[in-house]
């Protein structure tokens, strides 16, 4: 039987190949897409904010985008603390261990 020498994932996609990062620049890439998400939330809370003092102070005639805004931001905010509940959960389990 012969064996060939070749690589396995030399097929796949680029985004589907493991990546050659080491721990640290994962680590990064990881603390940037996290960033990058509460930024986003923060960003949804802050147009709710303004569109919900807008509504008040009787800029806005259309109070539906005002509460749609509100909606989004309170739905990424949940998604959020949903989130962050269920990656503390992950790291008690992993305290846990004994190795």
């Amino acid at each position: 039987m012969r064996v060939l020498d070749r690589n396995p994932f030399a097929d796949f996609p680029a985004k589907l190949r493991p990546s050659q990062t080491n721990a640290k620049e994962q680590w990064f890439q990881f603390a940037e897409k996290i960033q990058g998400a509460v930024d986003e939330v923060d960003g949804l809370d802050k147009e709710s904010q303004k569109l919900t003092q807008d509504a008040v102070l009787g800029r806005i005639e259309n109070l539906h985008d005002v509460m749609i805004a509100a909606e989004k931001a309170r739905t990424a905010m949940n998604l959020t603390l949903e989130v962050r509940g269920k990656v503390i959960g992950a790291y008690k389990e992993v305290m846990r261990m004994q190795f």
